[in-house]
C-alpha cells in the first residue's frame, strides 16, 4: 500500500497555510486565557467513573507537586539536563530534592558531584516546578482550594520578582543561550508550563498581581525568547515561537503574538515548511514529531476561540493523521535517527485524546481504543492507562461511534504492509509475525544519523537487526557513534558518513509470494528537500562528499513467508571501499574460522568496536542466537570481501551486539546478497544461498532452507528492477 496524503489532498510543501492577520484584534480574553467548554470539560471529567484514573493520578502528581518546598532564589543558573546521565552506562542520574551536590546513578551506583551536574540538577528544579504549576493549576479548576491557589501564586510571584535579574548564559551546542537555563528551548518549556498554569487561575488573581506577573515573568520572558529565535526551520523554533504566541495571547499584546507566529521562521511558517507531504515533521522519527507538537498543543489550549485559533489550520491535522499508519505490528513506533527506544502507541494516547476531541475522527478514536484495550478483542493488550492531564481535558466518550463510517481497524493497520512517499519510510509485515522497516527517507537535518536505506527488522517483540536510535545527547556515545553512518544496517564508503541526500522509493509489490521494495539514494549531486531551511552546524558535518561523490546505491528487500531476503547494488565512479553493516541484536553462536585483528574499520574511533575480529575464508553462513530464539544469515557477495567482526554499543550502551562489516575494493559495481531465517525455539544449522550471474545484472538467486526451496530472478537492468519466483 502507497501511502501519499498529499495526492489524496493532503499538505503539499509550497502551499501556504493560515496565517496571522494583522487585522484582526483578540476578541476572546480576560476571562481564564483558556476557552470555558475545555475547563467545563475538564470539571466534567474530573467527577466522571470514566477518568477515576486519570483524576487519581492528577492527585498524585499535585500532592507531590505541593510537597516542592524548594525556595526560588535572585540567583538560579541551571545547565543542560542532557549532562545529567551516567557516561557509563548512559542512564539518567537519580534526582533527589535533598541532594543537590550528589547525583546517583541507578544502574551502576557512581556518585557524580560538582559540575555540570549541580547546576544540570537546578534546571531539574524548575522543570518541575513548573510541571508542578501546571498540575495544580488544573487541580484548582475542579478542586478551587485556597491552598493550591496561594502555592501557585507564590512560585508565579516569586518567578516574577527575579526572572530578569537571571544571567543570560549557556554554551550547548547549536543553541540559543537561557536565563534560568542554559539553552533558550530549555526556557520555552518552562515557561509554557507556568503560562498554562497562569492562564487558568489568572481569574482569581488580583489586578496587582496579575499585572506584576505579566510585567515581571511573561513579558521579560516573551521578549528573551523573541531576541533568541532560532532562524531555521526546526523542533526548536516551533517549540520557542508556541512559547512566544502563548505569551502574547495572555499578554494581550499583538505584537508579541505576531512575533511568535509569522514571518519567516514563525510558528506558522514552521508548520508550512517543516511537515511532509504525508504529515511527518521533516526530522525525519515520531519523537521529534510529538516533541515539536506538544508546544504548539499547548498553545492551541489558549489559542482555542481566538483569531489566533490554530486547530483549523490542515498541517496541526495532518500530524495527527500520520503517526498512527507508522505503527509496527508489535504496537511499537520505529526507532529512527535521534530517538530513544521504548516508545509505543500508548505513549502518544494523551495526544490523541486532544485530537478526538478537537476533529472526531474515527482514527483517533480507534487509537484510544487500542491503546486502552477498550476494543473488546479477547486477550488485548493495554499499552496504557487512561489517566493522563488531556483525558481530563480533553477525553470524550469512546463507545460512541461504534461501525461508523471511516473507522478504522488499528490493528489491522498496524500489520500492514505500507510505503509513506512522503516522509520516506516503507515497512513491511507478514504472517509470521516479521516487521521491517526500510529508510529511504529525506535528510532530516541536525538529527539525521545519515543512514539512508537502512534497514530494520523485528520478529514480535524480537529484535534482530535494528536501529538502535539513541541516547541522551550528553553521553559520548550519541556523538562518538549512535549519529554516524557505520552504526546503522546500509552502506557507507570507507566507513565515512553519507553526506545530506534524499532517499527515493523505487516501487513497493505485494506478490502471492511476498512483499518486496526498492529503494535508492546517489550523490549525483548535492541538493535535498530541507536545503537552505535548516542550520548544518560546522561541528556536525562529519560526512565526506568526495568519498560519496558520483555513488549510487540500490537495495531490494523481500519479506517472504519463511525468510528475508536483501539484495544491494553499490556503483562507484573509481576505486572506493565499499562497507555493508549488519548489526545482530545477538551474538555469534560458533567461534570457529574467526582470528583477533587490529584492522580499523571506518574514521569512527576505535573505542566504540571491540573485540574485532576477521572471518578467515568466507562462511556464507553465519548463526546469531538472539534475545530469544536463533537468526541464520546466509550471505554472498559479487567480489572478494573481508568480513570483519566486532561488539558495538547497543541502546542503552552499556549493552552490546554483534556487527558484521563486509568490506570490498569497487571501481564500478558490487552486490551484496543476503536471507535471513529466524525461529523462536530451534537451532538452525542448514542452509544455502546460490547466486548465478545470467545476464549482465541479472541475477538467479536460490534460497534453500530446511523448510523449503524459493528461487528468485532479479533483472535490475532498467529503471525499476524486476523481481519474479521461479517454481522449483
Amino acid at each position: 500500500m502507497l501511502v501519499d496524503f498529499a495526492a489524496a489532498g493532503g499538505l503539499h510543501d509550497c502551499e501556504q497555510i493560515v496565517h496571522a492577520d494583522d487585522s484582526r484584534f483578540i476578541e476572546r480574553l480576560g476571562e481564564t486565557g483558556m476557552h470555558k467548554k475545555r475547563l467545563e470539560q475538564f470539571r466534567l471529567n474530573f467527577s466522571s467513573p470514566v477518568f477515576l484514573a486519570a483524576a487519581q493520578q492528577l492527585k498524585r502528581d499535585a500532592a507531590e507537586a505541593a510537597r516542592i518546598t524548594y525556595e526560588i532564589h535572585a540567583v538560579e543558573r541551571g545547565q543542560w539536563t542532557h549532562y545529567y546521565h551516567c557516561s557509563d552506562d548512559g542512564t539518567r542520574l537519580s534526582f533527589r530534592w535533598e541532594k543537590p551536590f550528589a547525583h546517583a546513578c541507578p544502574t551502576c551506583g557512581k556518585v557524580y558531584t560538582g559540575e555540570p551536574y549541580d547546576a544540570a540538577w537546578t534546571s531539574i528544579v524548575h522543570v518541575e516546578i513548573g510541571k508542578a504549576v501546571a498540575q495544580l493549576g488544573l487541580l484548582y479548576i475542579a478542586n478551587p482550594e485556597r491552598e493550591i491557589l496561594q502555592w501557585i501564586k507564590i512560585k508565579l510571584t516569586t518567578y516574577a520578582d527575579h526572572y530578569e535579574t537571571y544571567a543570560i548564559h549557556g554554551d550547548i551546542p547549536y543553541n540559543g543561550p537561557g536565563r534560568l537555563f542554559a539553552q533558550t528551548l530549555d526556557e520555552a518549556h518552562w515557561i509554557t508550563d507556568l503560562a498554562l498554569g497562569f492562564a487558568v487561575i489568572q481569574e482569581h488573581l488580583t489586578q496587582k498581581e496579575a499585572r506584576h506577573i505579566r510585567q515581571g515573568l511573561l513579558e521579560p520572558c516573551a521578549r528573551f525568547l523573541i531576541a533568541y529565535k532560532e532562524e531555521q526551520i526546526h523542533n526548536h523554533a516551533v517549540l520557542i515561537t508556541s512559547a512566544i504566541g502563548m505569551l502574547g495571547i495572555l499578554l494581550e499584546n499583538e505584537e508579541i503574538i505576531l512575533a511568535g507566529l509569522d514571518g519567516a521562521y514563525g510558528l506558522l511558517d514552521q508548520l508550512n515548511r517543516g511537515i511532509l507531504e504525508d504529515g511527518l515533521w521533516y526530522e525525519g522519527n515520531v519523537q521529534y514529531h510529538f516533541y515539536a507538537f506538544q508546544s504548539l498543543l499547548h498553545f492551541a489550549m489558549v489559542a482555542e476561540g481566538t483569531p489566533w485559533d490554530i486547530w483549523p489550520n490542515p498541517a496541526v491535522k495532518a500530524m495527527f493523521d500520520y503517526p498512527p499508519h507508522l505503527l509496527l505490528p508489535s504496537g511499537a513506533m520505529p526507532t529512527l535517527n535521534d530517538t530513544g527506544p521504548h516508545s509505543h502507541i500508548g505513549t502518544y494516547a494523551p495526544n490523541y485524546e486532544i485530537a478526538y476531541a478537537i476533529y472526531g475522527d474515527e482514527l483517533y478514536r480507534n487509537y484510544l481504543l487500542t491503546a486502552y484495550a477498550l476494543t473488546g478483542a479477547v486477550k488485548a493488550k493495554a499499552w496504557a492507562t487512561r489517566d493522563s492531564m488531556y483525558a481530563l481535558m480533553y477525553g470524550q466518550n469512546l463507545s460512541s461511534g461504534q461501525n461508523a463510517e471511516g473507522s478504522v481497524d488499528l490493528i489491522a493497520e498496524m500489520q500492514t504492509t505500507q510505503s509513506f512517499i512522503g516522509s520516506g519510510l516503507t515497512k513491511m509485515a507478514n504472517n509470521d509475525g516479521w516487521h521491517v522497516l526500510i529508510k529511504h527517507s529525506r535528510f532530516g537535518g541536525e538529527h539525521d544519523h545519515m543512514d539512508r536505506l537502512g534497514l530494520s527488522i523485528v520478529c514480535g517483540e524480537t529484535p534482530l537487526l535494528i536501529d538502535p536510535g539513541t541516547t541522551a545527547y550528553g553521553i559520548p556515545t550519541h556523538y562518538g557513534w549512535f549519529k554516524h553512518t557505520l552504526a546503522h544496517n546500509t552502506v557507507s564508503i570507507a566507513g565515512k558518513d553519507q553526506p545530506p541526500r534524499d532517499g527515493e522509493l523505487i516501487q513497493l509489490r505485494t506478490e502471492p509470494w511476498g512483499d518486496w521494495v526498492e529503494s535508492a539514494v546517489d550523490w549525483c549531486g548535492d541538493d535535498y528537500r530541507m536545503k537552505g531551511r535548516i542550520i548544518l552546524p560546522e561541528e556536525l558535518k562529519s560526512w565526506s562528499q568526495e568519498a560519496y561523490e558520483g555513488v549510487r546505491i540500490r537495495r531490494i528487500s523481500l519479506l517472504a513467508d519463511t525468510h528475508l531476503l536483501d539484495v544491494v547494488e553499490v556503483q562507484v565512479p573509481s576505486l572506493r571501499e565499499v562497507i555493508l553493516a549488519n548489526h545482530f541484536s545477538g551474538m555469534l553462536v560458533d567461534d570457529e574460522g574467526w582470528e583477533t585483528t587490529t584492522v580499523a574499520i571506518g574514521e569512527r574511533d576505535q573505542q566504540w568496536l571491540k573485540e574485532k575480529r576477521r572471518l578467515a575464508g568466507r562462511n556464507g553462513n553465519l548463526l546469531f542466537a538472539m534475545a530469544e530464539g536463533y537468526l541464520q544469515q546466509l550471505s554472498w557477495c559479487s567480489e572478494t570481501s573481508e568480513v570483519i567482526s566486532a561488539l558495538t554499543p547497543d541502546n542503552p550502551p552499556s549493552t552490546s551486539r554483534t556487527s558484521l562489516f563486509e568490506r570490498v575494493m569497487a571501481s564500478d559495481r558490487v552486490w551484496f546478497v543476503q536471507a535471513l531465517r529466524y525461529d523462536r525455539n530451534e537451532l538452525i544449522a542448514e542452509g544455502i544461498l546460490t547466486v548465478e550471474c545470467e545476464a549482465d545484472r541479472v541475477w538467479r538467486i536460490s534460497v534453500d532452507l530446511p523448510d523449503g526451496k524459493a528461487l528468485y530472478r532479479l533483472d535490475w537492468r532498467g529503471e525499476k528492477a524486476a523481481l519474479t519466483r521461479i517454481q522449483v
